[in-house]
């Protein structure tokens, strides 16, 4: 999921939706939604309000075709981009996994706006669940929320006055309660704010080297986990959770030795494989070259990872050493 978030004002918003085109609600996740023989096509209205929420950013998914969320200035406060592996088709009067928000651990919601279709003169039933990464459970963090009828666009609002702050380990997740088998899902738009991070230094650690595997080449992006501390000449694991669960970022050294080519390595977060600036480059075949950087890692089940990518000209290898020097939190 991408978006993108630029708050300039606290004003009143006056449109939520700009010339948003006609979309179709694509099948989403195959457990337990079926895909319908034929889906409805939905359009979201221009005029819709949105109470912001003082001090908050704004995201949000499912939301069809770039557009631009603006306030009473014309100031753009969100861009939102296509997200279109969640609209679902709820078939089945089942909880149906929809969209989950991607907010990092220590965050806090503030209000979700939900968005659905009713085909009929029906209301949609939506929660908020919250999944435990690690095993997989989720509960619900909020009663149902019940939108207004239809036919056509529902809308609903979750509000947390007191703030909802998302655990380590935990992921958010708007859900659907299938009341009908005319029901789908357009969108949600919800407010948060980021926890504080600050830098913990700590004594350098290894956590990864790929001389105990293999080389990583071009096009073979390796994500890996950089929980564990690990023996700089066997690689075993020496200290489980040296970086703690909750960790955001981390600073490292990055180490390529044995490189074939010319290429680079970019350290990304989480699961990302999309290289927008490289970590360190080298020039030719059997250099051993050292650098330094910051990188965020990945929430929910990506949590504490982060993704190595090799590119180059010809076809680029190199053994890849991380050693972690201080995490954010």
């Amino acid at each position: 999921m991408r978006h993108t978030v630029r708050v300039l004002s606290l004003g009143a918003l006056a449109v939520l939706l700009l010339s948003l085109p006609a979309i179709g609600l694509a099948a989403g996740p195959k457990d337990p939604v079926r895909e319908p023989a034929s889906a409805p096509q939905a359009m979201v209205p221009a005029g819709v309000g949105l109470t912001l929420v003082p001090g908050a950013m704004v995201g949000a998914v499912g939301i069809s075709d770039a557009h631009a969320i603006a306030d009473t200035a014309g100031e753009t406060l969100v861009t939102v981009y296509p997200m279109p592996d969640y609209f679902v088709y709820n078939s089945e009067n089942l909880w149906a996994v929809l969209a989950p928000l991607g907010l990092p651990a220590g965050a806090t919601l503030w209000q979700v706006d939900v968005y659905g279709y009713a085909m009929g003169a029906t209301s949609q039933s939506w929660a908020l669940l919250d999944e435990d990464t690690t095993s997989g459970g989720a509960a619900a963090t909020a009663g149902l929320v019940t939108t207004s009828s239809g036919p056509g666009i529902v809308t609903g609002k979750m509000t947390f006055p007191s703030g909802l702050t998302l655990a380590p380990g935990h992921s958010w997740k708007v859900d659907l309660y299938g009341t009908s088998a005319t029901s789908g899902f357009t969108g949600a738009i919800f407010q948060y704010t980021l926890p504080t991070v600050s830098l913990v230094p700590i004594t350098p650690v290894r956590v990864f080297d790929s001389r105990f595997s293999s080389k990583i080449v071009q096009g073979t992006p390796r994500t890996i986990n950089v929980k564990d501390a690990i023996d700089v000449i066997t690689g075993a694991v020496t200290t489980p959770n040296a970086i703690p669960q909750g960790a955001r970022a981390v600073s490292f050294t990055v180490t390529v030795t044995g490189t074939a080519n010319a290429g680079y390595v970019a350290v990304l977060p989480g699961t990302t494989t999309s290289v927008t600036a490289s970590t360190i480059n080298w020039t030719g075949s059997g250099a051993t070259l050292a650098s330094g950087g910051m990188v965020s890692l990945g929430t929910g089940t990506a949590e504490r990872q982060v993704t190595l990518v090799v590119g180059g000209s010809g076809s680029a290898s190199t053994h890849v050493i991380l050693d972690i020097t201080g995490y954010y939190k």
